[in-house]
């Protein structure tokens, strides 16, 4: 397919199978994009430290999108763009939320690759923010710290009431719900995974309608509409499958080696 000219590749749930790994059919078959000239971007929820594991051996990425769009990096120009939620705004959420949260529910908050909770997150825990047990902690802060900062993201697991968190404060940070709505993801109302890759492809000079985007969760939906080629995942949701133009083999039976195969190699 010579109309595309780059591809995004989300990480879980997607160019990741689910022991974390990138098999080596799908390594292969993404460098081979790229050796025929195909502009390589990883779009990901993760921060920098727990997405950089994963494509550390991937030298062919250049752009990188980190926390919904919050963060962009290109290691060949060493330039970066960050953007946080207001300070005060943050502290209105987190009174909210804490307001209506249920006792089991955990909220945390990341600032430019750090990590930052008032309660320590059990190692039972870990798993539902994508961290595993022997991965980096938050480090445990007072109130008072939480109250001087301005988050690049919060993190809520177990709150059930998100959508009144959206209907508070919509116009000023988007809100999603992931991981079967039990992750809530809260980023500054200019930040998404399809305006931080508008970014990228307006720096490369490729157009959207030439872009191929793999992804398996709400977070991608809108790249599916922004993307000329969207491609689900056999394991995404239902609503990314209602939007794509192909739905091909789950995480973990090599779907973007199967797909990219199909239509571009």
């Amino acid at each position: 397919m010579s109309d595309i000219h780059a591809i995004v590749f989300d990480l879980d749930g997607t160019l990741l199978g689910s022991d974390k790994s990138i098999s080596p059919r799908n390594y292969q078959t993404v460098k081979r994009c790229y050796d025929s000239g195909i502009h390589i971007i990883v779009a990901t929820a993760r921060p920098p430290r727990a997405a950089n594991q994963y494509v550390k051996n991937f030298p062919f990425v250049d752009h990188m999108v980190y926390y919904n769009g919050a963060l962009i990096t290109c290691k060949s120009k060493q330039t970066q763009r960050h953007i946080s939620v207001p300070m005060e705004i943050s502290q209105q959420i987190s009174s909210f939320i804490e307001l209506h949260a249920a006792s089991q529910s955990i909220i945390s908050y990341e600032v430019n690759d750090s990590w930052y909770t008032c309660t320590p997150i059990p190692d039972s825990k870990l798993g539902h923010f994508g961290i595993r047990s022997n991965d980096p902690k938050p480090s445990v802060v007072d109130k008072d710290f939480i109250s001087s900062i301005s988050p690049t993201k919060i993190l809520v697991h177990g709150y059930s009431r998100w959508r009144d968190v959206i209907d508070q404060f919509g116009d000023h940070v988007n809100v999603i719900a992931t991981d079967g709505e039990a992750l809530v993801q809260i980023m500054h109302k200019s930040a998404s995974k399809e305006e931080a890759v508008q970014c990228v492809l307006n720096d490369i000079g490729v157009k959207s309608e030439n872009v191929m985007v793999f992804g398996d969760d709400f977070n991608d939906l809108g790249l599916f509409h922004k993307c000329g080629f969207p491609i689900a995942m056999e394991n995404a949701i239902i609503e990314l499958k209602n939007c794509a133009k192909h739905i091909t083999q789950s995480n973990d039976n090599d779907g973007v080696a199967v797909a990219l195969e199909k239509f571009v190699v």
